[in-house]
């Protein structure tokens, strides 16, 4: 007798669950008194949990794409043709026209989403790149910037941190 198994995996929540801890670890240390390391562990925990949620939102996409695949609603949509794509936001658009959503990224939520991955790029593709020696002669008379900035600004420069309320909930809580 043979027997038959199949199983989906879709680990979107598990990756938005690790955002959001480490948001809130972020918020305790922003609350605790000034230490040491309180800036850098501050940036280390923000920026970790900016960095899940964007994949979230990517890993959520995927989930979607894949479930519509399996519907018979969505029969014409093609999930090989999906996994073919390379860009996230031809992704987006496959899946969003698929369902009857117009993307603008200008607006509301893709302009959020947008900026978020224009955030994710400058982190997870930033280059190194050299600032020419210049000598100095008269300091007060030389200008503010001396070196021009390189195309792609530095991604903390795109951070804006913004006072939270802090929650500190037991671990224990889920």
């Amino acid at each position: 007798m043979s027997f038959e198994y199949s199983a989906e995996n879709h680990d979107w929540d598990l990756t938005l669950t690790a955002s959001r801890n480490l948001l809130m670890f972020g918020q305790a240390v922003i609350g605790m008194s000034e230490n040491k390391r309180k800036k850098e562990q501050e940036l280390s925990l923000l920026t970790g949990s900016m960095l899940l949620a964007f994949c979230s939102i990517e890993s959520f996409i995927t989930s979607i794409a894949f479930s519509m695949s399996h519907n018979e609603k969505y029969k014409d949509f093609n999930y090989a043709e999906y996994k073919e794509l390379q860009r996230f936001w031809d992704k987006l658009e496959k899946v969003c026209s698929t369902l009857g959503f117009q993307i603008d990224k200008s607006q509301g939520m893709f302009q959020m989403i947008r900026n978020m991955q224009l955030w994710r790029n400058a982190l997870c593709h930033a280059s190194p790149y050299e600032i020419e020696k210049k000598i100095i002669i008269d300091t007060p008379n030389e200008p503010h910037r001396i070196h021009k900035p390189f195309y792609n600004k530095e991604y903390v420069k795109l951070v804006t941190l913004i006072q939270p309320k802090i929650f500190i909930l037991p671990l224990w809580i889920s």
